[in-house]
């Protein structure tokens, strides 16, 4: 869960980290937009967690990914690339990918347009501070990965 605090005058909003333990739903990921479509028209971003999961997706949005912790696999094609602690991952709107982790892998993510991502396009405030749980509905799992 994130606290927020805010100036009405400037705008600008600080989220402060309290304990943002993060509950990966059966496919393995979980995402909490913190900066959603309620306080940007055009920028997106928030932190996730990818737990031992194996999740094929193309993003209608460029993304990028800062590994806070663990390691993430991406593969695109034959391609893998491997992320870890610090690396920053660029991905173009449109790229068929496979996001992998055989281990909890968290990281900051930031998207453009706001309003295509899952998980920045409604209007959120905080304090409601919940991560937002993808279910297997949403994302179908190759595999998982132990």
């Amino acid at each position: 869960m994130y606290a927020v605090s805010s100036n009405a005058t400037d705008g600008v909003k600080l989220f402060r980290n309290d304990a943002a333990l993060f509950r990966a739903g059966p496919s393995g990921i979980a995402a909490n937009g913190l900066i959603n479509a309620g306080f940007s028209r055009n920028l997106g971003a928030g932190v996730g967690v990818f737990d031992r999961c194996s999740v094929p997706w193309t993003p209608d949005y460029d993304e990028v990914l800062y590994i806070i912790d663990g390691v993430l696999r991406l593969r695109v094609g034959n391609k893998i690339y491997v992320a870890g602690r610090g690396d920053t991952v660029w991905i173009p709107e449109g790229t068929a990918i496979v996001y992998e982790s055989s281990v909890r892998t968290t990281f900051f993510y930031a998207v453009c347009p706001v309003q295509n991502s899952i998980s920045t396009k409604e209007p959120k405030s905080f304090g409601e501070g919940r991560a937002f749980v993808v279910d297997d509905e949403e994302f179908e799992c190759d595999e998982t990965i132990a």
